[in-house]
């Protein structure tokens, strides 16, 4: 599985932001692509929604990407921002609408440097972390001590 990190580029400025604890434990596993309004990334473009979700707000006409279904899919997208930035990326961005979408349900989030906007909303890192368990991969762990580590 590769995470594609859409990020805002206030969230670049942050020292409280998670998306660079996923792109140190991953390294090529995850691609980031600062998010342009006016110009989308050609490498998001060419994803191919059949392969591929985007983790985001769930809408009710929003396919459910379940559990079992987390290993087959190659590329998933994370917008990453906070909540607000995250909406503004997916409502200025209309390609993105062509992807599955997954919002994760039943976790809360343990982040400390920030405070939630979206009861329940989980940052970036516990997201990763999240998909990697589901599909078992053996970056999980890693990704887990870091985003511990530096949220103390």
């Amino acid at each position: 599985m590769k995470i594609w990190l859409l990020t805002h580029s206030e969230e670049l400025k942050k020292e409280s932001g998670t998306g660079k604890l996923v792109k140190s434990a991953l390294a090529d596993q995850c691609h980031v692509i600062v998010w342009a309004r006016k110009e989308p990334d050609p490498q998001i473009l060419a994803l191919d929604p059949l392969n591929t979700a985007i983790v985001y707000l769930k809408t009710p006409t929003s396919p459910r990407l379940e559990k079992d279904q987390v290993c087959d899919i190659q590329n998933i997208i994370i917008l990453d921002g906070t909540w607000q930035q995250a909406r503004k990326m997916y409502n200025q961005s209309p390609y993105l609408a062509r992807f599955p979408h997954y919002e994760i349900q039943g976790e809360n989030s343990v982040y400390t440097k920030r405070r939630n906007q979206k009861e329940s909303g989980l940052c970036t890192a516990e997201v990763a972390i999240h998909l990697l368990k589901e599909a078992n991969d053996p970056q999980a762990a890693a990704l887990q001590q870091s985003f511990l580590t530096f949220n103390q």
